[in-house]
């Protein structure tokens, strides 16, 4: 019973970053007709919409990128052995892209500081130190099942 729940939970969580990996394609697309015809000018000067539809354009470049790596995590989750030297690698470019996204919005306080902003800039930092830390378990969790293949 309780392999069914974990496998329903993992397919669940699997469709859910599908979506979220889909429609951020979709929203990185549509952002200059965001930003250019559907916010007032009221609401953003014209000097900031162009900075504020880069950050916004990278930002979501590396979100969809992340998602894309982690729908690559979970195929060997749900298909094979999660514990390969490939989800290290893949743990690590999140990492990365997690640093892209806090880079981004720290130089984005020069020019329009909000506290999202920096709520933005903690979450990725943690996420990005938590993806460096997971691949180093998961390397070392691959270390461990080679020296069992080898002792059997």
């Amino acid at each position: 019973m309780y392999m069914k729940k974990q496998k329903t939970l993992h397919y669940f969580t699997k469709l859910l970053i599908d979506f979220m990996f889909y429609s951020g394609i979709v929203v990185c697309v549509l952002v200059p007709l965001i930003i250019y015809r559907l916010i007032p000018c009221t609401l953003m000067a014209e000097g900031v919409r162009l900075h504020m539809m880069v950050v916004l354009i990278l930002s979501g470049i590396a979100a969809v990128y992340i998602l894309g790596t982690l729908r690559g995590i979970f195929k060997t989750l749900l298909n094979a052995n999660p514990f390969t030297l490939e989800n290290v690698y893949a743990l690590r470019k999140m990492a990365a892209a997690a640093f892209v996204i806090s880079v981004l919005y720290t130089v984005k306080f020069w020019f329009w500081f909000t506290l999202a902003t920096a709520i933005i800039v903690l979450v990725f930092t943690i996420a990005g130190l938590f993806s460096l830390v997971l691949a180093d378990v998961f390397q070392q969790a691959v270390q461990y099942k080679e020296e069992n293949d080898l002792t059997v």
